[in-house]
Protein backbone atom coordinates (compact mmCIF):
# COMPACT_ATOMS: atom_id res chain seq x y z
CA UNK A 1 0.00 0.00 0.00
CA UNK A 2 1.32 3.71 -1.06
CA UNK A 3 2.21 5.03 1.97
CA UNK A 4 -0.44 8.48 2.61
CA UNK A 5 2.06 11.99 2.80
CA UNK A 6 -0.02 14.79 1.65
CA UNK A 7 -0.83 17.16 4.73
CA UNK A 8 -4.27 16.70 6.27
CA UNK A 9 -7.06 18.93 5.41
CA UNK A 10 -8.49 20.53 8.58
CA UNK A 11 -11.07 22.72 10.08
CA UNK A 12 -14.33 21.39 9.06
CA UNK A 13 -17.35 20.88 11.10
CA UNK A 14 -18.67 17.92 9.46
CA UNK A 15 -17.43 15.00 6.55
CA UNK A 16 -20.29 14.35 3.90
CA UNK A 17 -19.18 10.89 2.39
CA UNK A 18 -21.14 10.56 -1.07
CA UNK A 19 -22.00 13.26 -3.37
CA UNK A 20 -25.45 11.78 -4.98
CA UNK A 21 -28.85 13.42 -3.53
CA UNK A 22 -29.01 12.97 -0.33
CA UNK A 23 -25.61 13.85 0.73
CA UNK A 24 -25.67 16.87 -1.67
CA UNK A 25 -28.71 17.69 0.19
CA UNK A 26 -27.74 17.01 3.72
CA UNK A 27 -25.02 19.40 2.99
CA UNK A 28 -26.57 21.98 2.28
CA UNK A 29 -29.00 21.34 5.52
CA UNK A 30 -25.56 21.42 7.12
CA UNK A 31 -24.63 24.74 6.02
CA UNK A 32 -27.98 26.25 6.70
CA UNK A 33 -27.25 25.24 10.29
CA UNK A 34 -23.77 27.07 10.81
CA UNK A 35 -21.21 24.03 9.57
CA UNK A 36 -18.44 24.44 7.72
CA UNK A 37 -18.55 21.40 5.43
CA UNK A 38 -16.72 19.12 3.53
CA UNK A 39 -18.53 16.55 0.44
CA UNK A 40 -16.25 14.02 -0.45
CA UNK A 41 -16.85 11.39 -3.13
CA UNK A 42 -14.52 10.10 -5.87
CA UNK A 43 -17.06 9.86 -8.55
CA UNK A 44 -18.90 13.31 -10.48
CA UNK A 45 -21.47 14.01 -8.09
CA UNK A 46 -25.13 12.41 -8.90
CA UNK A 47 -23.37 10.00 -11.30
CA UNK A 48 -24.39 6.78 -9.22
CA UNK A 49 -27.79 5.72 -8.70
CA UNK A 50 -28.71 9.46 -8.20
CA UNK A 51 -28.28 9.66 -12.36
CA UNK A 52 -29.91 6.60 -13.12
CA UNK A 53 -33.05 6.46 -11.54
CA UNK A 54 -36.63 7.40 -12.68
CA UNK A 55 -36.21 11.07 -12.34
CA UNK A 56 -38.96 11.33 -9.83
CA UNK A 57 -38.31 13.82 -7.29
CA UNK A 58 -41.92 14.45 -5.23
CA UNK A 59 -44.02 11.73 -4.99
CA UNK A 60 -46.16 11.34 -2.40
CA UNK A 61 -47.43 7.60 -3.54
CA UNK A 62 -45.37 5.48 -1.51
CA UNK A 63 -45.46 1.85 -0.15
CA UNK A 64 -42.79 -0.55 0.20
CA UNK A 65 -41.92 -2.67 -2.88
CA UNK A 66 -43.05 -6.23 -1.44
CA UNK A 67 -46.55 -4.97 -0.09
CA UNK A 68 -48.77 -7.95 0.14
CA UNK A 69 -46.27 -10.67 -0.95
CA UNK A 70 -45.96 -14.32 0.03
CA UNK A 71 -42.71 -16.24 0.06
CA UNK A 72 -44.59 -18.16 -2.80
CA UNK A 73 -45.69 -14.74 -4.99
CA UNK A 74 -42.65 -12.99 -4.53
CA UNK A 75 -40.98 -16.77 -6.09
CA UNK A 76 -43.21 -16.16 -8.60
CA UNK A 77 -42.55 -13.27 -9.20
CA UNK A 78 -38.66 -13.67 -10.12
CA UNK A 79 -39.54 -17.15 -12.05
CA UNK A 80 -41.87 -14.40 -14.41
CA UNK A 81 -39.82 -13.09 -17.27
CA UNK A 82 -42.59 -10.09 -17.02
CA UNK A 83 -41.95 -9.20 -13.37
CA UNK A 84 -39.47 -6.07 -12.99
CA UNK A 85 -37.86 -8.57 -10.11
CA UNK A 86 -35.05 -10.57 -11.31
CA UNK A 87 -32.08 -12.47 -9.15
CA UNK A 88 -29.17 -13.98 -10.22
CA UNK A 89 -30.33 -18.02 -9.41
CA UNK A 90 -26.42 -18.84 -8.37
CA UNK A 91 -26.53 -16.48 -5.55
CA UNK A 92 -30.44 -16.88 -4.66
CA UNK A 93 -29.56 -19.71 -1.76
CA UNK A 94 -27.25 -17.56 -0.07
CA UNK A 95 -29.86 -14.92 -0.05
CA UNK A 96 -33.10 -16.32 1.06
CA UNK A 97 -32.62 -15.55 4.89
CA UNK A 98 -32.34 -11.65 3.63
CA UNK A 99 -35.48 -12.32 1.24
CA UNK A 100 -37.32 -14.44 4.17
CA UNK A 101 -36.66 -11.15 6.70
CA UNK A 102 -37.89 -9.01 3.86
CA UNK A 103 -41.24 -10.37 3.66
CA UNK A 104 -42.04 -10.80 7.25
CA UNK A 105 -42.49 -6.96 6.95
CA UNK A 106 -45.24 -7.92 3.87
CA UNK A 107 -48.63 -7.98 5.64
CA UNK A 108 -50.99 -5.58 6.13
CA UNK A 109 -49.71 -4.49 9.69
CA UNK A 110 -45.98 -3.77 9.08
CA UNK A 111 -47.15 -2.35 5.47
CA UNK A 112 -49.51 -0.01 7.26
CA UNK A 113 -46.50 1.19 9.77
CA UNK A 114 -43.78 1.77 6.81
CA UNK A 115 -45.64 3.35 4.27
CA UNK A 116 -46.66 6.01 7.17
CA UNK A 117 -42.77 6.12 7.82
CA UNK A 118 -42.06 6.74 4.55
CA UNK A 119 -44.92 9.26 4.39
CA UNK A 120 -43.96 11.38 6.87
CA UNK A 121 -40.90 11.15 5.26
CA UNK A 122 -41.53 12.05 1.84
CA UNK A 123 -44.39 14.67 2.38
CA UNK A 124 -42.02 17.52 3.39
CA UNK A 125 -40.02 16.76 -0.01
CA UNK A 126 -42.16 19.52 -2.15
CA UNK A 127 -41.49 22.50 -0.30
CA UNK A 128 -38.35 21.55 1.05
CA UNK A 129 -37.01 20.87 -2.47
CA UNK A 130 -38.52 24.23 -4.04
CA UNK A 131 -36.72 26.36 -1.87
CA UNK A 132 -33.14 24.44 -2.49
CA UNK A 133 -34.00 24.76 -6.67
CA UNK A 134 -35.17 28.43 -6.03
CA UNK A 135 -31.43 29.19 -4.02
CA UNK A 136 -29.77 27.15 -6.91
CA UNK A 137 -32.09 28.72 -9.60
CA UNK A 138 -32.45 25.12 -11.11
CA UNK A 139 -36.41 25.42 -11.77
CA UNK A 140 -36.06 25.06 -15.35
CA UNK A 141 -34.74 21.49 -14.50
CA UNK A 142 -38.16 20.62 -12.93
CA UNK A 143 -41.22 19.59 -14.48
CA UNK A 144 -44.68 18.76 -12.62
CA UNK A 145 -47.20 17.55 -14.45
CA UNK A 146 -48.21 14.86 -12.21
CA UNK A 147 -48.16 11.25 -13.02
CA UNK A 148 -50.61 8.63 -14.53
CA UNK A 149 -50.37 4.61 -13.83
CA UNK A 150 -51.73 3.44 -16.64
CA UNK A 151 -54.74 0.14 -16.27
CA UNK A 152 -56.20 -2.34 -18.51
CA UNK A 153 -59.75 -2.60 -16.96
CA UNK A 154 -61.58 -0.71 -14.20
CA UNK A 155 -61.25 -4.00 -12.00
CA UNK A 156 -57.30 -3.20 -12.11
CA UNK A 157 -57.34 0.72 -11.13
CA UNK A 158 -60.41 -0.50 -8.92
CA UNK A 159 -57.69 -2.65 -7.22
CA UNK A 160 -55.17 -0.21 -7.06
CA UNK A 161 -57.31 2.47 -5.86
CA UNK A 162 -57.93 -0.08 -2.19
CA UNK A 163 -54.07 -0.86 -1.80
CA UNK A 164 -53.49 2.81 -1.71
CA UNK A 165 -56.29 3.91 0.66
CA UNK A 166 -53.43 4.18 3.32
CA UNK A 167 -52.24 7.24 1.62
CA UNK A 168 -55.15 9.06 0.68
CA UNK A 169 -56.09 9.09 4.10
CA UNK A 170 -52.89 10.85 4.62
CA UNK A 171 -54.20 13.97 2.74
CA UNK A 172 -52.43 12.76 -0.65
CA UNK A 173 -54.68 14.17 -3.91
CA UNK A 174 -55.19 11.19 -6.67
CA UNK A 175 -57.86 10.85 -8.79
CA UNK A 176 -58.91 7.90 -11.16
CA UNK A 177 -59.53 8.63 -14.82
CA UNK A 178 -61.59 7.15 -17.50
CA UNK A 179 -60.68 6.94 -21.12
CA UNK A 180 -61.30 10.51 -22.67
CA UNK A 181 -59.02 12.20 -19.59
CA UNK A 182 -56.47 9.30 -19.96
CA UNK A 183 -56.12 9.90 -23.66
CA UNK A 184 -56.24 13.71 -22.80
CA UNK A 185 -53.60 13.43 -20.11
CA UNK A 186 -51.63 11.18 -22.45
CA UNK A 187 -52.52 11.81 -26.23
CA UNK A 188 -49.62 8.85 -27.43
CA UNK A 189 -50.85 5.92 -24.81
CA UNK A 190 -52.31 2.67 -26.67
CA UNK A 191 -55.94 2.68 -26.68
CA UNK A 192 -55.83 -0.67 -24.68
CA UNK A 193 -55.27 1.41 -21.66
CA UNK A 194 -58.52 2.15 -20.58
CA UNK A 195 -58.38 3.85 -16.98
CA UNK A 196 -55.41 5.65 -14.79
CA UNK A 197 -54.96 7.00 -11.65
CA UNK A 198 -53.64 10.24 -11.89
CA UNK A 199 -51.52 11.63 -9.18
CA UNK A 200 -51.12 15.81 -9.72
CA UNK A 201 -48.50 16.25 -6.89
CA UNK A 202 -45.81 14.01 -9.30
CA UNK A 203 -42.75 16.30 -10.25
CA UNK A 204 -39.71 14.89 -11.51
CA UNK A 205 -35.91 15.86 -13.12
CA UNK A 206 -35.60 16.93 -17.02
CA UNK A 207 -31.86 16.08 -15.85
CA UNK A 208 -31.19 14.54 -13.23
CA UNK A 209 -27.38 14.76 -12.73
CA UNK A 210 -27.48 18.08 -14.27
CA UNK A 211 -30.06 19.38 -11.47
CA UNK A 212 -27.50 17.41 -8.59
CA UNK A 213 -24.48 19.78 -10.74
CA UNK A 214 -26.36 22.74 -9.59
CA UNK A 215 -26.97 21.84 -6.08
CA UNK A 216 -23.40 21.54 -5.94
CA UNK A 217 -22.47 24.56 -7.58
CA UNK A 218 -24.56 26.27 -5.00
CA UNK A 219 -22.93 23.93 -1.98
CA UNK A 220 -20.20 25.59 -3.25
CA UNK A 221 -20.76 29.15 -3.84
CA UNK A 222 -22.23 29.07 -0.16
CA UNK A 223 -18.65 28.15 1.16
CA UNK A 224 -18.63 24.28 0.82
CA UNK A 225 -15.25 22.55 -0.05
CA UNK A 226 -15.77 19.34 -2.60
CA UNK A 227 -13.21 16.69 -2.86
CA UNK A 228 -12.80 13.99 -5.82
CA UNK A 229 -11.43 11.61 -3.57
CA UNK A 230 -11.67 7.94 -2.78
CA UNK A 231 -12.89 7.79 1.24
CA UNK A 232 -10.50 4.58 2.05
CA UNK A 233 -11.51 4.74 5.85
CA UNK A 234 -13.30 6.70 8.52
CA UNK A 235 -10.23 7.75 10.82
CA UNK A 236 -10.65 7.69 14.41
CA UNK A 237 -9.30 8.44 18.17
CA UNK A 238 -11.07 6.35 20.49
CA UNK A 239 -14.54 6.40 20.68
CA UNK A 240 -14.12 9.73 18.58
CA UNK A 241 -14.23 9.89 14.88
CA UNK A 242 -11.69 12.92 13.90
CA UNK A 243 -11.87 12.33 10.17
CA UNK A 244 -11.71 10.34 6.91
CA UNK A 245 -8.38 8.90 4.89
CA UNK A 246 -8.53 9.07 1.16
CA UNK A 247 -6.14 7.92 -1.29
CA UNK A 248 -4.21 11.62 -1.41
CA UNK A 249 -4.18 12.28 2.41
CA UNK A 250 -6.36 13.31 5.21
CA UNK A 251 -9.60 15.41 5.68
CA UNK A 252 -9.74 16.31 9.27
CA UNK A 253 -13.27 16.87 10.58
CA UNK A 254 -15.34 17.18 13.91
CA UNK A 255 -18.24 15.14 12.45
CA UNK A 256 -18.56 12.32 9.63
CA UNK A 257 -21.81 11.46 7.86
CA UNK A 258 -21.58 8.69 5.54
CA UNK A 259 -24.36 8.88 2.74
CA UNK A 260 -23.29 7.09 0.14
CA UNK A 261 -25.55 4.53 -1.18
CA UNK A 262 -24.10 1.02 -1.23
CA UNK A 263 -20.97 1.94 -0.14
CA UNK A 264 -22.47 3.07 3.05
CA UNK A 265 -22.88 -0.78 4.48
CA UNK A 266 -18.68 -1.65 4.23
CA UNK A 267 -18.47 1.33 6.08
CA UNK A 268 -20.52 0.63 8.73
CA UNK A 269 -19.34 -3.21 9.33
CA UNK A 270 -15.94 -1.71 9.27
CA UNK A 271 -17.01 0.41 12.46
CA UNK A 272 -18.92 -2.53 13.99
CA UNK A 273 -22.18 -1.96 12.81
CA UNK A 274 -23.17 -4.59 10.66
CA UNK A 275 -26.73 -4.40 8.96
CA UNK A 276 -28.40 -6.75 6.83
CA UNK A 277 -27.89 -4.10 3.42
CA UNK A 278 -28.69 -5.76 -0.13
CA UNK A 279 -27.11 -3.99 -3.14
CA UNK A 280 -29.04 -3.87 -5.49
CA UNK A 281 -29.24 -3.45 -9.36
CA UNK A 282 -31.45 -1.07 -11.18
CA UNK A 283 -31.17 -0.53 -14.81
CA UNK A 284 -32.51 2.36 -17.27
CA UNK A 285 -32.55 2.75 -21.51
CA UNK A 286 -32.62 5.76 -22.55
CA UNK A 287 -34.21 6.56 -25.80
CA UNK A 288 -33.23 9.55 -26.99
CA UNK A 289 -34.64 9.52 -30.55
CA UNK A 290 -38.49 8.28 -29.37
CA UNK A 291 -40.24 10.22 -32.60
CA UNK A 292 -43.43 11.24 -29.92
CA UNK A 293 -44.24 13.59 -27.37
CA UNK A 294 -44.93 12.59 -23.51
CA UNK A 295 -46.02 14.95 -21.37
CA UNK A 296 -45.70 12.90 -17.88
CA UNK A 297 -44.30 10.15 -16.65
CA UNK A 298 -46.16 7.10 -16.86
CA UNK A 299 -46.45 3.76 -14.78
CA UNK A 300 -48.15 0.70 -17.47
CA UNK A 301 -49.19 -1.08 -14.28
CA UNK A 302 -49.02 -4.50 -16.49
CA UNK A 303 -45.46 -3.52 -17.09
CA UNK A 304 -44.32 -1.99 -14.28
CA UNK A 305 -41.35 -0.05 -15.26
CA UNK A 306 -41.74 3.81 -14.91
CA UNK A 307 -41.81 6.17 -18.52
CA UNK A 308 -40.34 9.49 -17.76
CA UNK A 309 -39.73 12.36 -20.41
CA UNK A 310 -36.41 14.05 -19.94
CA UNK A 311 -36.58 17.07 -22.14
CA UNK A 312 -36.62 15.37 -25.97
CA UNK A 313 -35.55 11.82 -24.64
CA UNK A 314 -37.89 9.44 -23.06
CA UNK A 315 -36.50 6.86 -19.78
CA UNK A 316 -37.47 3.95 -19.18
CA UNK A 317 -36.91 2.57 -15.52
CA UNK A 318 -37.33 0.22 -12.93
CA UNK A 319 -36.05 -3.17 -13.32
CA UNK A 320 -34.50 -4.95 -9.60
CA UNK A 321 -31.84 -6.95 -10.15
CA UNK A 322 -30.69 -8.95 -7.09
CA UNK A 323 -26.81 -10.68 -6.58
CA UNK A 324 -25.86 -9.10 -9.61
CA UNK A 325 -22.61 -6.91 -8.53
CA UNK A 326 -19.72 -8.12 -10.13
CA UNK A 327 -22.00 -9.65 -13.14
CA UNK A 328 -21.78 -8.72 -16.25
CA UNK A 329 -24.44 -6.57 -17.50
CA UNK A 330 -27.85 -8.49 -18.31
CA UNK A 331 -29.67 -7.06 -21.54
CA UNK A 332 -32.17 -9.07 -21.69
CA UNK A 333 -33.43 -6.95 -18.59
CA UNK A 334 -33.09 -3.86 -20.99
CA UNK A 335 -34.20 -5.97 -23.58
CA UNK A 336 -37.71 -7.02 -21.90
CA UNK A 337 -38.75 -2.86 -21.71
CA UNK A 338 -38.06 -1.87 -24.84
CA UNK A 339 -39.75 -5.48 -26.32
CA UNK A 340 -42.34 -3.70 -23.94
CA UNK A 341 -42.84 -0.21 -24.60
CA UNK A 342 -44.45 -0.70 -28.04
CA UNK A 343 -47.14 -1.83 -26.28
CA UNK A 344 -47.86 1.05 -23.86
CA UNK A 345 -47.10 3.74 -26.39
CA UNK A 346 -47.50 2.69 -30.22
CA UNK A 347 -45.35 4.17 -32.73
CA UNK A 348 -42.54 4.83 -30.27
CA UNK A 349 -38.80 4.62 -31.39
CA UNK A 350 -36.40 2.50 -29.69
CA UNK A 351 -33.31 2.40 -32.16
CA UNK A 352 -31.07 5.09 -30.26
CA UNK A 353 -30.63 4.27 -26.72
CA UNK A 354 -28.43 4.65 -24.09
CA UNK A 355 -28.39 1.43 -21.61
CA UNK A 356 -26.95 2.17 -17.57
CA UNK A 357 -27.18 -0.18 -14.33
CA UNK A 358 -26.04 0.87 -10.80
CA UNK A 359 -26.72 -0.43 -7.66
CA UNK A 360 -29.46 1.07 -4.96
CA UNK A 361 -29.26 0.63 -1.16
CA UNK A 362 -31.70 -1.54 0.35
CA UNK A 363 -32.57 -2.80 4.06
CA UNK A 364 -35.31 -5.55 4.48
CA UNK A 365 -37.43 -3.31 5.82
CA UNK A 366 -37.86 -0.94 3.61
CA UNK A 367 -36.80 2.06 5.21
CA UNK A 368 -33.38 3.96 5.37
CA UNK A 369 -30.85 4.58 8.00
CA UNK A 370 -31.16 8.17 9.06
CA UNK A 371 -28.96 7.91 12.72
CA UNK A 372 -25.95 8.13 14.64
CA UNK A 373 -23.65 5.74 15.40
CA UNK A 374 -24.14 3.53 18.71
CA UNK A 375 -20.23 2.89 18.47
CA UNK A 376 -18.09 6.37 17.46
CA UNK A 377 -19.46 9.89 18.43
CA UNK A 378 -19.40 11.97 15.88
CA UNK A 379 -20.20 9.41 13.20
CA UNK A 380 -23.54 9.61 11.38
CA UNK A 381 -25.36 7.45 8.64
CA UNK A 382 -28.05 8.23 6.16
CA UNK A 383 -28.21 5.15 3.44
CA UNK A 384 -30.57 2.49 2.56
CA UNK A 385 -33.41 4.78 0.19
CA UNK A 386 -33.92 1.49 -1.61
CA UNK A 387 -35.42 3.25 -4.73
CA UNK A 388 -36.76 6.46 -3.49
CA UNK A 389 -33.34 8.34 -2.82
CA UNK A 390 -34.04 11.01 -5.22
CA UNK A 391 -37.90 11.74 -3.86
CA UNK A 392 -36.57 11.70 0.04
CA UNK A 393 -33.19 14.05 -0.58
CA UNK A 394 -34.42 17.25 0.52
CA UNK A 395 -36.18 15.79 3.83
CA UNK A 396 -34.03 12.79 4.33
CA UNK A 397 -31.42 15.71 4.35
CA UNK A 398 -33.03 17.97 6.59
CA UNK A 399 -33.31 15.07 8.79
CA UNK A 400 -29.89 14.24 9.00
CA UNK A 401 -28.91 18.00 9.46
CA UNK A 402 -31.02 17.95 12.86
CA UNK A 403 -29.20 14.87 14.09
CA UNK A 404 -25.95 15.76 13.14
CA UNK A 405 -25.90 18.77 15.04
CA UNK A 406 -28.50 18.05 17.81
CA UNK A 407 -31.34 20.25 16.97
CA UNK A 408 -35.04 18.47 17.10
CA UNK A 409 -36.30 17.01 13.46
CA UNK A 410 -39.30 18.06 12.10
CA UNK A 411 -40.60 14.52 11.90
CA UNK A 412 -40.49 11.14 14.07
CA UNK A 413 -36.96 9.37 13.11
CA UNK A 414 -37.68 6.45 14.84
CA UNK A 415 -38.48 4.21 12.62
CA UNK A 416 -35.17 5.06 10.63
CA UNK A 417 -33.19 3.94 13.47
CA UNK A 418 -29.52 2.01 13.55
CA UNK A 419 -30.55 -0.30 16.34
CA UNK A 420 -33.52 -1.95 14.79
CA UNK A 421 -31.24 -4.04 13.15
CA UNK A 422 -29.29 -4.78 16.65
Amino acid sequence: MNQITAAPRTGFDIIVVGAGIIGVCAALDLQRRGQKVALVDAAEPGSGASFGNAGIMVNTNLRPVFAGMTPLSFFQMLRNPASPLNVNWSRFPAMVPWFLRMLRHAGPAEVARITRALGDLCQPGAGLYAEIWSAAEAHELVDGKGNVALHRSEASIRTQWKALSQIREMGVEMRQVGPDELRALVPSVSHGYTHGLYSPSFQHALDPQGLIARLVALFRARGGELFREEVRRIETQGKRVTGVVTADGEIAGESVLVACGTGSAVFAKAMGEAVPHQAVGGYHVMLNDPGITLDRPVLPIDFRFAITPMGKSIRLAGIYEFGGQGRPFRKDLVDSMLAHIGKVLPGIRTAETVQWRGYRSYLPDGLPIIDASRRKDGLFYAFGFSSSGMINGASAGRAAGAVVTGARPDIDLSPFRLGRFA
